[in-house]
């Protein structure tokens, strides 16, 4: 590492994790087999917000979680916001949470937790997640992390593995710029099916026909 004039010489510093600093109100995402459950300290910090989209960059190997209205077609609701408190709800992704752990090459018997961090600006905050440092834990109370050894990753190390900065809608623009979907009604569905298998029927008719001339 060659240091500028005037720059302090960090060597052999570790960046301390933030786990060593547990506290109830710190942003989290707890993921498992089970479901998702957010941290009420990450819920708490977007006012009245029962419902969030989640996105997933591939790339980055990042999670960004937005409030969004009951309405929004991709909305999981994290919470329920009563007069006295707050009811963190389970987030059931069995829909997709194999796909998730498949692209963070997670073992699917284990346990995640993430520490996020809230970015704000103009347009409102969002919850952004790094996949690549979780917490491992193998059941409840047993975490799995060669922590004994040191506080956290070497500086200059972990300076260097830092993303460079880029807007929020540069990011995920192409997560969120997407058409709203128009599903077909049922009955219209059920006819159009009707009419692809008579089509299907159909063709086979005619190449069994051609295959008796041929013959």
């Amino acid at each position: 590492m060659i240091l500028k004039c005037g720059e302090f010489d960090l060597r052999k510093y570790e960046v301390v994790r933030t786990q060593f600093f547990a506290s109830a109100n710190m942003t989290s995402v707890s993921i498992s087999k089970s479901g998702i459950r957010f941290s009420s300290g990450c819920i708490r910090k977007f006012v009245q917000t029962e419902y969030v989209e989640l996105q997933v960059h591939p790339y980055t190997k990042q999670i960004a979680v937005l409030p969004c209205s009951e309405q929004h077609k991709n909305k999981m609701c994290w919470a329920r916001i009563y007069a006295d408190g707050i009811s963190v709800r389970l987030i059931s992704g069995s829909a997709f949470l194999s796909t998730l752990y498949e692209l963070f090459e997670w073992d699917p018997d284990k346990r995640y937790r993430l520490r996020g961090e809230i970015i704000r600006d103009e347009n409102g905050a969002i919850a952004l997640f790094d996949t690549h440092t979780p917490e491992i834990f193998t059941s409840r109370y047993e975490m799995t992390m060669p922590w004994a050894t040191g506080f956290g990753e070497d500086f200059y190390a972990y300076k260097s593995s830092q993303p460079p900065e880029v807007p929020i809608a540069d990011t995920f623009l192409e997560y969120s710029n997407e058409p709203e979907l128009q599903p077909t009604a049922q009955e219209n569905a059920v006819d159009n099916v009707r009419a692809l298998i008579e089509k299907m029927q159909k063709d086979r008719r005619c190449l069994c026909a051609d295959a008796d001339i041929l013959s």
